[in-house]
């Protein structure tokens, strides 16, 4: 009786570098699952962030200047309230004179000469912190009501955090934009997908060295001596 003979089927090779496509295929599609997921939890908390119904009294308040109006009106109202000692507008154009800074704010003269601080050198989110940072540490202040836009809110936090570690934050939103849902809104989605970035990369920095270690921008003197306002101009 004759034994047949198997031959075996010689198996492929694998190809070189095939398991680190793959395994790099795999790593991109979680990165970018992650981003994804990282946007839409951003956008949705974004989206929820709303003034709270009880606000409450600060040291001081803060607004940061920029792209769409409401800011300055929101701050100012708040000050009227007197919901804060003194309120620091930051970034503000150099050719806007103290008497209309006042004036878009909504302040009454007496606020505007007792109470209220205008910074004009910082440029950007990171400056607004700085100074924001710097004025509160003049001040002794432990607690601000922090008013700007609310899809700017998150890395305005973080930044001022950085500058500042343990400066207690009252978030209070601005919205300038539409309701309409950032997946069915072009320009909604591409404010906060590049607002989103710019966390991110803010995140990723870190805090900058040294953040304890300037010098206020504004003297104390500066800061506690009444501002003289010019007169409005005639529109």
């Amino acid at each position: 009786m004759s034994r047949r003979t198997h031959k075996r089927t010689p198996q492929k090779a694998a190809k070189p570098g095939r398991g680190k496509r793959r395994l790099f295929g795999f790593l991109t599609a979680l990165l970018l699952g992650g981003l994804a997921g990282g946007f839409i939890a951003f956008a949705s908390y974004v989206d929820n962030l709303d003034t709270p119904i009880d606000l409450p009294k600060a040291d001081g308040i803060v607004v940061w200047t920029g792209l769409g109006g409401g800011r300055l009106e929101k701050a100012g109202a708040l000050m009227e309230q007197g919901l804060g000692e003194r309120l620091l507008i930051s970034g503000v154009n150099t050719s806007l004179t103290e008497a209309v800074v006042s004036r878009l704010a909504g302040l009454s003269d007496d606020t505007a000469v007792c109470c209220m601080d205008v910074d004009y050198a910082a440029l950007d989110t990171r400056g607004n912190a700085r100074e924001t940072a710097a004025w509160a540490e003049a001040l002794g202040y432990d607690h601000i009501i922090l008013v700007t836009s609310s899809y700017h809110m998150p890395r305005a936090q973080v930044e001022i955090g950085y500058e500042m570690a343990g400066l207690r934050i009252t978030a209070v939103p601005v919205r300038n934009e539409s309701r309409n849902q950032w997946w069915s809104d072009g320009g909604r989605f591409r404010r906060l997908a590049g607002e989103y970035g710019k966390y991110l990369l803010v995140m990723a920095r870190g805090r900058p060295k040294g953040a304890n270690m300037r010098e206020p921008v504004l003297s104390e003197d500066e800061l506690t001596t009444p501002h003289e306002v010019e007169p409005s101009p005639v529109d």
